[in-house]
């Protein structure tokens, strides 16, 4: 039977957490030659993804087998990216991912993103030739560093002038979305990352951590502290973005807050994404106890990377 894509839906969520576990694992295994078993994602992560945008997220399906492969979409204001990417092994090297690619990228023009892209392991050469084949470009690594945490370790670090709040304990949250809003826009025209902290909150995901210099907002920190996968204690910053304008040190202040939040939430390490370009980052992640666990290669389709080094805009584009 043919296979057929279409927009993905709630019910659909169980198949699609399927077919993403069978997919890495079988990856896990073929490239890296590892037999440990990676456990499903959980339910509010994937909920959190096909919420981001649904009009985005697609599932290439077979009358009879169901589900075989999926895409997500995610629009930060007019930056978009796709991902993850998932395909059954006995569908691959059938067209079936650059098809559900090609559907994803469609979907963030229509959106009028004028930044679109997607991350992929720089070590897979079979998903990075294609995208490349599709037409991306290759723009750079996004180095993944992780701390194990221990609670009666850390304590928040006072940094001049700098405070930090929790956004669900803020009574004028309207006005941080705002302050979001703008730091966002002012680290690269037209990004919003408001939609990642409605996410997080709708779903109970984790908190964003506000960091405030002097009355005003200086940066924040979208923080996970449900893992991605189930049985693995690791919450993840999803964000974390300092004002261009910012004065003195904000980075410390939000990492040193977020590590907080993860450990009051039972996680035992908590990662976050640094653009090897921001090398002012790596000193500073470096110098908390965070080690290299892996990278990304940030591909793009069209538009700027976002990644500088002189501003602190932390993030990846990976699901």
């Amino acid at each position: 039977m043919a296979v057929v894509i279409r927009n993905m839906k709630v019910e659909d969520l169980v198949d699609v957490k399927g077919v993403d576990l069978v997919c890495w694992n079988d990856l896990m295994e073929k490239s890296y030659g590892l037999k440990m078993k990676l456990s499903a994602r959980t339910d509010e992560g994937l909920l959190s993804f096909l919420h981001s945008d649904m009009g985005g997220a697609f599932v290439a399906a077979e009358e009879y087998a169901g589900v075989v492969g999926l895409v997500f979409s995610h629009v930060w204001g007019a930056t978009g990216w796709g991902g993850p990417l998932s395909i059954l092994p006995s569908y691959q090297s059938k067209g079936l991912g650059k098809e559900l690619l090609k559907h994803s990228l469609r979907y963030l023009e229509d959106q009028q993103c004028v930044d679109i892209g997607l991350e992929t392991m720089p070590e897979n050469a079979t998903n990075l030739g294609m995208y490349m084949k599709v037409g991306l470009r290759n723009e750079g690594l996004v180095v993944i560093f992780a701390k194990k945490l221990e609670k009666h370790e850390l304590e928040d670090e006072p940094s001049g002038n700098v405070s930090v709040e929790r956004f669900s304990e803020s009574s004028v949250q309207d006005h941080m979305k705002s302050q979001i809003r703008s730091i966002s826009s002012a680290l690269r025209l037209g990004l919003d990352y408001t939609k990642e902290v409605e996410l997080t909150q709708k779903f109970s995901v984790g908190d964003t951590i506000m960091a405030t210099s002097d009355g005003k907002v200086a940066g924040f920190s979208i923080v996970h502290t449900v893992p991605k996968r189930m049985n693995k204690p690791a919450a993840g910053i999803r964000v974390l973005a300092v004002d261009p304008k910012a004065k003195g040190d904000v980075l410390g202040p939000l990492l040193a807050a977020s590590e907080l939040l993860a450990a009051d939430a039972g996680m035992s390490e908590i990662s976050v994404a640094v653009p090897a370009t921001c090398r002012r980052a790596i000193d500073s992640v470096f110098s908390r106890g965070y080690v290299v666990i892996h990278s990304f290669e940030r591909l793009m389709w069209m538009g700027s990377s976002g990644m500088s080094d002189r501003t602190y805009n932390l993030c990846s584009w990976s699901g």
